[in-house]
């Protein structure tokens, strides 16, 4: 009986159900979607034999190729996503594609465009496809190279080194990169595309709603034909620190309604031309400092414009008196602009200062073209001598603020300098009692050092006539106040201020 009771102590309990094998496979594969790669989801073959390829079937396949060694965790190698891709189901619906290659060369021409023509066959969503974090494949090839004006020829391997708008190979042996037709794809990013990237000439990309391209040299390619033709959905394109090969940019389009083209670079006497009535975000940022631009739109609201502009070859067509936001670099070529808006809901200035005395009394003057607003961000404040009078001069001008923030690094450290007494600053600039901000509400600074220049900024605003709720002081990463600098700050403010912060610190009344 002994022996009986001890044999029951050891006796197993009957095997239960596998609860793992009996799932769905719907929630199982909502479980593998979860997980952060593909490779991470196809490991999990091992948990059940009735899980051993579910993951083929995921809406989601996301791959991050590694060509070093070791692999690092969750990576794979280009090999492996070419098996993935041929295993993947075929009644299976692919709403998200993701490729990142880091690491080691460029995996080559042919085993890219082979993802590509998957996308194009199976995908129904968003495409990601970035080779930026990979060298590409040197070939030998010509390519011009645009250097202090001059234009000089290379015939050597290609140097990635060189900067996307700086370099545009002109022969005939670089490897191209043909861009499928994607008809059901809703998105398309294409990062760092270290081949010649060719569009299609024919075909509707009948459901693309975003594009973006960033970093591809050259593009060849009607870009305005494909957004104006093959595109009759697409809301969104964006091209940053692309070359293409056609002359200019003409775009016409019912659907576009953001547009951000950032150091793009054009053929010779290139220009932008855009009707797009539905446009409400455009973003125009050194696209060849003096390329003429047509911009023509009714329903503006938000302008960047980092770009010359002249009257008599930059035009703003149809756009209201009155926009929600303005962004601008705020110089001498800059006025034309401004006087085509008379109100702004949020105004950022980049100020581009001059140092001669002269020009910096008619760079005051200016400032009187202005349009209205009720909150101003000033970015680029290029000498420190000038920040106090440009900001006083800013105030006069817009005493209706409810917000400010202020960015003190400056844009160009070189002309950091300005010599003592050199008369540019008239004294009267310096005074603040014709300046009352009732209406302030809050303000940021950014780029804090404590430094007594921008010790003397809060001074001069606490000199005003000012009353506010909230001021929000931000360091650079690598600076830390101490506490005796924060009860300084804290002390000008008090009378002032309701709530002072820093950083993660916050003071309160």
């Amino acid at each position: 009986m002994a022996d009986g009771a001890g044999d029951a102590g050891l006796r197993r309990p009957p095997p239960r159900a596998d609860r793992i094998s009996a799932l769905p496979d719907e929630l199982i594969q909502s479980i593998l979607a979860w997980l952060p790669s593909t490779a991470a989801a196809a490991r999990t073959s091992a948990v059940s034999r009735r899980w051993r390829g579910v993951w083929t079937s995921v809406p989601e396949l996301s791959f991050q190729v590694d060509n070093q060694r070791p692999l690092r965790a969750d990576s794979s190698t280009a090999e492996a996503v070419d098996a993935a891709l041929d295993a993947y189901s075929d009644s299976a619906t692919l709403n998200r594609l993701t490729i990142d290659v880091v690491g080691g060369t460029s995996p080559p021409v042919s085993r890219v465009d082979a993802w590509l023509r998957f996308a194009s066959l199976r995908l129904a969503g968003e495409l990601h496809l970035s080779l930026s974090g990979c060298a590409p494949v040197a070939c030998r090839q010509t390519t011009a190279v645009v250097l202090m004006g001059q234009l000089v020829m290379h015939h050597q391997p290609m140097m990635p080194a060189i900067p996307a708008a700086m370099a545009f190979p002109m022969g005939s042996r670089m490897q191209q990169l043909d861009l499928p037709v994607c008809e059901r794809a809703t998105r398309i990013d294409l990062v760092g595309i270290n081949f010649a990237l060719r569009l299609p000439a024919a075909g509707t990309f009948a459901a693309l709603r975003v594009l973006r391209i960033n970093v591809a040299n050259p593009v060849r390619g009607d870009v305005g034909h494909l957004v104006s033709v093959q595109c009759p959905r697409l809301r969104e394109l964006e091209m940053c620190d692309v070359a293409t090969a056609a002359a200019g940019l003409s775009i016409t389009s019912a659907s576009l309604e953001r547009l951000v083209l950032r150091r793009v670079t054009l053929g010779i006497n290139g220009r932008i031309d855009v009707h797009a009535p539905g446009l409400y975000y455009l973003a125009l940022d050194n696209c060849g400092w003096s390329a003429p631009a047509t911009i023509t739109t009714a329903m503006l609201a938000e302008l960047i414009w980092n770009h010359a502009y002249n009257p008599s070859h930059h035009n703003l067509n149809g756009a209201d008196r009155q926009i929600y936001r303005l962004v601008a670099t705020y110089g001498s070529n800059a006025v034309a602009l401004f006087t085509q808006f008379d109100a702004v809901d949020e105004l950022c200035l980049r100020l581009s200062m001059p140092l001669k005395g002269e020009q910096y009394s008619k760079f005051l003057q200016d400032m009187d073209e202005l349009p209205k607003t009720k909150a101003l961000e000033v970015k680029g404040l290029s000498t420190k001598r000038h920040l106090e009078p440009t900001m006083l001069h800013l105030l006069r001008k817009h005493n209706r603020l409810t917000k400010i923030k202020v960015d003190l690094f400056p844009a160009n450290p070189k002309e950091i300098e300005c010599l003592h007494g050199c008369g540019c600053v008239p004294t009267e600039s310096w005074t603040t009692d014709d300046i009352n901000l009732d209406s302030l509400e809050e303000v940021e600074i950014s780029s804090f050092t404590g430094a007594p220049e921008d010790i003397n900024l809060l001074k001069l605003l606490f000199r005003c006539r000012i009353k506010i709720r909230r001021m929000a002081i931000h360091t650079p990463s690598n600076i830390s106040l101490s506490q005796d600098m924060q009860k300084c700050i804290w002390g000008l403010a008090r009378p002032h201020c309701i709530v002072l912060e820093f950083e993660t610190t916050q003071f309160s009344r």
